[in-house]
């Protein structure tokens, strides 16, 4: 970040606005830290600080952690932050992002393909950048193993690449979608780096909607750990 760049962040970070949100965040992050036993650490420097990174498709040279949490929960290892960042590409604007991050450790040692769980409504530089930085996923044609609900397909889109499609739609197969377009509301999914990462993107994150995440993540590493069991016997 340049000289211009800081001075232009802590100036921004420290408006009577921006301070008030952040107290209010990390009064959310850190009681939803101690209900469910995890460990809340706050800002952490991806350049400096000796953590766990949290990564997935969102990590970046420059993007900024704050709220990180980390500790188990249901059997899983997990790790939550919030991630600001905004995202550039050539002939589209400029997006700023707020995403809150839950990841969870998989049991399995067995290795997944990179799979992304999308909704259409992303912005086009999201897209744009996304496919990009991960130039081999391609969106998955679905019903190799039944039709998925409306409820999902009208807002989501599975990608992953070429060799995986049938392996990613065995994981996300019409049982598992349905309960997805029935629950995850505006949640999105990745695996990769044998974790399940569960995204939102909220300027206002909640109890309610850690929970919903907490809840969602849980249920789908099971799933997905089930299924390479199930393949495997």
């Amino acid at each position: 970040m340049s000289l211009s760049g800081k001075t232009k962040f802590f100036i921004d970070a420290f408006t009577p606005a921006k301070v008030l949100q952040s107290r209010l965040h990390r009064r959310i992050f850190s009681q939803f830290a101690e209900k469910v036993g995890l460990v809340y650490f706050g800002y952490v420097d991806q350049r400096s600080d000796e953590h766990r990174l949290v990564r997935g498709l969102t990590v970046s040279a420059k993007h900024r952690d704050n709220h990180y949490c980390i500790g188990s929960y249901g059997g899983y290892d997990i790790m939550l932050v919030e991630r600001h960042d905004t995202i550039h590409f050539p002939g589209k604007p400029a997006r700023t992002h707020n995403w809150i991050i839950m990841t969870f450790d998989l049991h399995t040692s067995r290795d997944l393909p990179h799979i992304f769980l999308g909704l259409h409504a992303h912005n086009e530089t999201f897209y744009a950048h996304l496919f990009t930085k991960f130039s081999q996923l391609t969106q998955v044609p679905l019903g190799m193993y039944g039709q998925h609900v409306a409820a999902f397909t009208q807002r989501y889109a599975l990608y992953t690449e070429p060799a995986h499609m049938i392996a990613a739609e065995a994981i996300f197969n019409p049982e598992v979608t349905t309960i997805i377009g029935e629950s995850f509301g505006s949640l999105t999914a990745e695996v990769a780096d044998s974790c399940v990462y569960i995204y939102a993107e909220h300027a206002r994150p909640t109890q309610q909607l850690l929970e919903r995440m907490l809840k969602s993540g849980l249920w789908l590493s099971q799933v997905i750990d089930r299924s390479v069991l199930d393949h495997e016997e």
